[in-house]
């Protein structure tokens, strides 16, 4: 697929068909992911790549589906509130593969050396970018979810990531359900969102 078309199709798609993605699929996403650019070069990153299904049930468990009470979307944003809320769990226990992309965590967000640690929190959306576009390539639906309030120390523990390894999201791939809700996408053009060398 060109470039540019991939580029076009990525949607985050959370819901998916019961169908395995063969291994050499999943490699070349996992290579594609690596190939991203690393501060300093040191490419820091450990995948934790999750197909088997019964540790991927288990994973879901941790994840809390979000209620939404918005039941009539007035804008882009409502309506993605409204199909991704509640499938936070569902979107992961339907998935074929959940990828965890770990960055070694030098130094804390909260500290004031934090620009430092932002430097690898950064490269590894990189790599998640990578991996998106390298899933759209292969015909997959992808989608991230980011751990929050007690998620990440329950997934670290349910995994055993050892301590000082920082997870920004969850790539969580898969065939793409054909009926799968999929929100308008907000515009953002050139005309719109990019404003040449001044304010």
């Amino acid at each position: 697929m060109e470039f540019y078309d991939v580029i076009n199709r990525r949607r985050s798609i959370r819901q998916f068909v019961d169908k395995e993605i063969p291994r050499d699929v999943l490699e070349r996403i996992l290579d594609a992911g690596l190939k991203a650019p690393s501060s300093n070069h040191q490419r820091r990153w450990e995948l934790l790549t999750l197909t088997d299904k019964t540790i991927i049930l288990s994973l879901a468990k941790l994840i809390k589906p979000y209620p939404c009470r918005i039941t009539e979307p007035k804008s882009p944003q409502q309506e993605m509130f409204k199909i991704a809320y509640p499938k936070q769990r569902t979107m992961i226990e339907e998935s074929s593969c959940v990828i965890l992309p770990f960055f070694k965590q030098k130094y804390p967000l909260s500290e004031e050396k934090n620009g430092y640690g932002l430097m690898d929190y950064g490269a590894t959306w990189a790599l998640i970018e990578n991996m998106l576009l390298a899933a759209a390539a292969e015909g997959l639906g992808s989608v991230v979810h980011i751990p929050v309030k007690k998620e990440p120390e329950q997934i670290r523990k349910f995994l055993s990531i050892p301590e000082g390894w920082g997870l920004p999201a969850l790539v969580i791939l898969g065939y793409a359900n054909p009926d799968a809700e999929v929100p308008a996408q907000v515009k953002a053009t050139v005309e719109n969102r990019v404003r040449w060398n001044k304010w």
